[in-house]
């Protein structure tokens, strides 16, 4: 039995080192060898700005305000509102900027955010394609960024660099800050490549030519820059394009965000296996399985890999890794309650949020197992 859970636990601890330190080693290194940089050129393609909203009352006009103010040449700019069912006022103040050139599609029914932004592309006009979230904000300047990689003809996607702000209120958003700088790190270096496979919802843009339709429970940021890269169009990060957003504000937004974005994970991957055959896409699918799959699978991994160190605790190595097991998730305990009851500490941010982000991750392989669906949706922030 011994021999066995050897096995175990280094298999599991290779698995876990590679997406968290492997990967980005690796990336960092064929960056250097092989760099990809886009022919960046100002240019001013005709642009349909598409904003998706349910219940977002709270911050649709102050979003369209800002939409308005961008520095765009305006024939060229065409802004469209997807309502998707909302029952509070985000219909009635998008449509009194109707005569602003706001398109409003008010739809009857919540029926997913990919299911909006599909028919929102069928009603849009412009050439370059940019998804927006209601609660995001952008500088004047953001969509002549954006679209200047689009010179390139290679390019089909580009995505936006996101900002958290308010990374101080508690110790979930500061945790999501640290989190999130170590995410931007891996970004940077997969663009650098051509080959980001991470978007960010808040904003990003895809050549209209280039979008996918997709099924109502696929998540479209997730989803269409690995459908663009398998079909051989590159997919980059504009840098000097921030969209600022406030992180979620509680542990459990953040945890149901994660959870529900695993589960439309798998559910996309199964619904696309061919972007998981490295004989069909030999680039594309070891950075999805290493930085993507793997990662939602940490937290079974860590499972298996504790008590294989359980059993092998006679061996003094073993010993001293059940003890430092032992104190992380004495910490991260500890990290839910101070985040409960008081302000955070940074001793407790990253086991707390580590626990969380993968506990989530587990929750939502789970829902996929058992076939559940999540198509529905509503901001992180409420």
């Amino acid at each position: 039995m011994y021999p066995l859970f050897h096995v175990v636990f280094w298999v599991t601890f290779f698995l876990c080192l590679s997406t968290y330190c492997l990967y980005p080693m690796t990336i960092l290194i064929i960056s250097k060898l092989r760099p990809f940089r886009p022919n960046r050129q100002d240019i001013d393609p005709s642009v349909s700005i598409i904003i998706t909203a349910f219940n977002e009352e709270k911050h649709i006009e102050t979003k369209i305000q800002n939409t308005l103010s961008l520095d765009y040449p305006k024939n060229k700019l065409e802004i469209i509102v997807g309502s998707d069912g909302s029952t509070d006022g985000t219909n009635e103040i998008a449509g009194r900027y109707q005569d602003q050139g706001i398109r409003l599609l008010a739809f009857p029914v919540n029926r997913g955010k990919t299911a909006v932004q599909n028919d929102c592309v069928n009603a849009a006009n412009g050439d370059i394609l940019i998804f927006m979230d209601a609660a995001s904000f952008l500088q004047k300047d953001a969509l002549k960024k954006l679209v200047r990689n689009f010179a390139d003809p290679h390019v089909g996607c580009v995505a936006g660099r996101l900002e958290f702000v308010n990374l101080r209120e508690n110790l979930t958003t500061a945790s999501q800050g640290f989190y999130w700088k170590y995410e931007v790190r891996i970004r940077e270096l997969e663009s650098s490549l051509g080959s980001l496979i991470g978007l960010d919802g808040p904003l990003y843009a895809i050549r209209k030519e280039d979008y996918v339709p997709l099924a109502a429970n696929m998540i479209s940021d997730f989803l269409s820059p690995l459908l663009i890269l398998a079909n051989g169009k590159k997919v980059v990060l504009e840098p000097e394009a921030p969209v600022l957003e406030d992180p979620t504000s509680s542990s459990m937004s953040e945890f149901r965000t994660r959870r529900r974005i695993a589960l439309r994970a798998f559910v996309a991957l199964a619904a696309h296996p061919r972007l998981l055959n490295v004989f069909k896409n030999p680039a594309l699918a070891p950075q999805i399985i290493f930085h993507k799959l793997i990662r939602w699978l940490v937290g079974p991994l860590v499972v298996l890999n504790f008590f294989a160190c359980l059993f092998l605790w006679s061996y003094p190595p073993f010993l001293v890794m059940l003890c430092l097991y032992l104190l992380f998730f004495m910490l991260a305990g500890l990290g839910f309650f101070v985040n409960r009851f008081g302000k955070g500490s940074g001793i407790l941010m990253v086991p707390y949020y580590f626990t969380l982000v993968n506990a989530a991750a587990s929750l939502g392989l789970l829902d996929f197992l058992r076939k559940k669906q999540a198509i529905s949706w509503q901001p992180s922030r409420v």
